[in-house]
């Protein structure tokens, strides 16, 4: 049953290919066209059909595309790589190996001046939350180091997230908006979850 269970999962990655690899080649000379989300899904998919060489050249090819871009225009936020390796680190996370996933997720965030944004926070503390929730739960262990990183990434987003919002907001009455003054940024939840994290690990 599991080699059943695990032939079917593969085939599923084995679909996403053949959705999204089209779509990639045609855009291949141009690959920032490519939404960072369905590069983030081919390079995944390669992963977990073991095809490792196939997703470390697209993700070389991004690299390349997006180092060129900011020679053109070094003030420009582009979030493709970031988001890429925030959901391989996602998927590590979800299948337990949160020392990996967490130490991807925090590397693809660096500098965080130009790669924290609300659409890579949203990725980046769904790792956090999973990794809390296993420690509370006794689930897991991780070693020392790797929560001082955890930290230090924490304390990083609360220094640099303080213009970042991190949902968008429908639009609110003033008494909502006043409620809300300053809790919808980055700085707000990475304080919150630093001390989550402080609380289950007792550091």
């Amino acid at each position: 049953a599991e080699v059943s269970t695990q032939s079917t999962g593969e085939n599923k990655y084995k679909e996403a290919i053949g959705f999204y690899e089209p779509i990639v080649k045609k855009h291949y000379d141009n690959i920032l066209s490519v939404s960072a989300i369905v590069l983030a899904n081919l390079c995944v998919s390669y992963i977990m059909t073991s095809q490792n060489e196939e997703a470390e050249d697209l993700m070389r090819k991004i690299e390349k595309e997006e180092e060129q871009m900011g020679y053109e225009d070094p003030e420009r936020k582009i979030y493709h790589l970031c988001i890429v390796n925030l959901v391989i680190g996602t998927l590590y996370c979800a299948k337990g190996n949160f020392e990996f996933g967490i130490t991807r997720v925090i590397k693809s965030m660096e500098p965080y001046s130009k790669k924290l944004g609300m659409d890579t926070w949203h990725y980046a503390k769904r790792c956090f939350l999973g990794l809390i929730e296993n420690l509370a739960k006794h689930m897991i262990m991780v070693r020392d180091v790797v929560l001082h990183d955890c930290i230090q990434f924490l304390e990083h987003a609360e220094l640099y997230g303080k213009n970042v919002e991190c949902r968008i907001q429908p639009p609110l009455s003033a008494a909502a908006v006043h409620e809300l003054q300053g809790k919808n940024t980055v700085t707000y939840e990475a304080r919150l979850i630093k001390g989550l994290l402080l609380l289950v690990c007792d550091l």
